[in-house]
C-alpha cells in the first residue's frame, strides 16, 4: 500500500503543479485586463492590475509548468534599460539619478504584459475593454470642453475660445492627450480591418469619439501624432482602404479647423522661432554635446538646466518636452543607440508578421494599430515627453507588449 501511494505521489505533484501554473496564468492575464479597465481612469487601479499580472506570472514560473517566451524584442528592451542604469553609475548628481530610476519602473510594464498576455485571444479581449473604457473617458472629456469643470479634482479648466481644455480623468491636458491619441490610433487600425457591416459601423461610432476626445485634449502633439499615424495607415494600405485613410485624414484636419477653439490653440504656437519648447530644446542640445556618450544622468534635466539655459521665457523645465531629447540629455548616443535599436526591430519584426497574415485574419489589423500606435507616439513624442509620463507611457508599453504577444503567437504557428 505504501508503495502504491509513493508512485501515485509525484503524479499527484504534477497535478498541483500543473493547477499551479494554469492559475498563474489565469491571474496574469486577469491582470493585463484590469490594467486596460483601468487605464484611462485610475493609476492606483491600472497599478494593482500591473502587480496583479506580475504575482501571475511568479506563481506560474515556480509551477515549473510554465516558461519564459522569448521574442526578438528581448535583447533591445535589455540593452534600452541598461542604458538608463548606467546613465546612473556616469551621472552629474548620483543621487538624484538614483532616485529618478524609481520612475523608470514603467519599463517594466512591458516584459510583465508581453508573458501575461499569451495569445492573441487575451490581447483582444484586453484591448476590447480598453476601448470600452477609453470611450467612457472621451465621453467624459466632451461633457468638460462644454462644462469647463473637473468633477475628479474639483476644479475649473481652463477656458479657450469659449470652450475649455479638457485632461479626462488625468491632471493635465497633455497627459490626456497623449492617452487618448493611443486609444484613438487603436480605433483607426481597428476600423480599417476586417469586418461584418454592423461591427464596422460600431467601430466607426467608436473612433468618431475617440476623434472628439483627441480635440478636446487641445494636445497639438496628440494632433500631429494622430495625422502621422493616419499618413502611416494609408502607406500601409492598398486601392479603396488608401483613400479611406486619406479621407479620413482630410475629415480630421477639416472637423479640427472648423473649430474657432482649435484654431486659436494653433494660432497661440506664435512664432515658432521664440517657442518656449524651442529654447528648450536648444537647451538640452547644450547639456547633451558637453556628456555626448552616456548622458549627464538619468532625470538631470532639471538640475543641469540652471547651468546651460537658453535665455528666454519658459512655461515648464521639468523635462525637455521632447522624448528623444529626454533619452539623449539621460543616456547619450548609448541611450539614443539602445531606443533606436528597439524600434526597428519592432517594425521590422511586426511588419514581416504583419504581411505574411491575409486581410481576413483578425490579428491583421491588432498588429496594424500597434505600428501606428509606435509612429504615433514617436511623433507626437517630438513635443512632449510621453514615454516617462506614467499614465501615457505605462499605456505605450502595453499596446508594444500586446502587439508583440500577437506576433509572437503568430510566429509559433510558423
Amino acid at each position: 500500500m505504501a508503495r502504491a501511494t509513493a508512485m501515485t505521489d509525484p503524479a499527484r505533484d504534477g497535478g498541483r503543479r500543473a493547477d499551479a501554473g494554469r492559475i498563474g496564468l489565469a491571474t496574469a492575464a486577469a491582470g493585463a485586463c484590469l490594467f486596460a479597465a483601468f487605464s484611462p481612469v485610475s493609476i492606483v487601479a491600472y497599478q494593482v492590475g500591473w502587480g496583479l499580472s506580475l504575482i501571475g506570472l511568479l506563481l506560474a514560473y515556480a509551477s515549473g509548468r510554465v516558461r519564459f517566451r522569448r521574442t526578438p524584442l528581448d535583447l533591445p528592451w535589455l540593452l534600452f534599460a541598461g542604458a538608463q542604469i548606467a546613465s546612473v553609475l556616469f551621472s552629474t548628481d548620483s543621487g538624484h539619478s538614483l532616485r529618478r530610476l524609481r520612475g523608470e519602473w514603467i519599463l517594466l510594464f512591458f516584459p510583465v504584459f508581453l508573458q501575461a498576455i499569451r495569445d492573441s485571444r487575451i490581447a483582444r479581449r484586453a484591448l476590447g475593454i480598453l476601448m470600452i473604457s477609453s470611450c467612457l473617458a472621451c465621453a467624459y472629456a466632451f461633457w468638460q470642453i462644454l462644462a469647463g469643470r473637473d468633477l475628479v479634482r474639483s476644479r475649473l479648466l481652463e477656458p479657450i475660445g469659449g470652450l475649455h481644455i479638457a485632461t479626462g480623468f488625468f491632471g493635465h491636458h497633455l497627459t490626456y492627450g497623449g492617452h487618448v491619441l493611443i486609444t484613438g490610433t487603436i480605433a483607426m487600425a481597428l476600423l480599417f480591418g476586417a469586418a461584418p457591416p454592423r461591427r464596422r459601423l460600431l467601430r466607426a461610432g467608436v473612433l468618431l469619439l475617440q476623434i472628439a476626445g483627441i480635440a478636446a485634449s487641445f494636445a497639438r502633439t496628440a494632433w500631429a501624432g494622430f495625422l502621422a499615424a493616419i499618413a502611416a495607415a494609408a502607406l500601409l494600405r492598398r486601392g479603396r482602404g488608401r483613400w479611406a485613410a486619406l479621407a479620413l485624414g482630410l475629415f480630421v484636419i477639416v472637423g479640427l479647423l472648423a473649430v474657432p477653439a482649435v484654431r486659436q490653440r494653433i494660432q497661440a504656437v506664435g512664432d515658432f522661432g521664440d517657442d518656449p519648447r524651442m529654447r528648450l530644446w536648444a537647451t538640452s542640445v547644450r547639456i547633451w554635446l558637453d556628456h555626448p556618450i552616456i548622458g549627464s544622468g538619468l532625470g538631470t534635466f532639471r538640475t543641469q538646466f540652471p547651468h546651460y539655459r537658453v535665455p528666454g521665457a519658459y512655461l515648464s523645465t521639468a523635462h525637455p518636452h521632447n522624448d528623444i531629447l529626454n533619452i539623449m540629455v539621460n543616456a547619450g548616443i548609448v541611450g539614443l543607440a539602445a531606443f533606436a535599436f528597439f524600434w526597428i526591430r519592432f517594425f521590422r519584426w511586426v511588419g514581416s508578421v504583419r504581411g505574411r497574415l491575409p486581410e481576413s485574419d483578425p490579428r491583421r489589423p491588432l498588429l496594424t494599430a500597434g505600428m501606428l500606435v509606435a509612429i504615433a507616439v514617436l511623433v507626437g513624442g517630438l513635443g512632449q515627453c510621453f514615454l516617462t509620463d506614467e499614465e501615457v507611457g505605462t499605456l505605450v508599453w502595453f499596446t508594444m507588449a500586446a502587439t508583440a504577444a500577437i506576433a509572437r503567437e503568430v510566429r509559433d504557428e510558423g
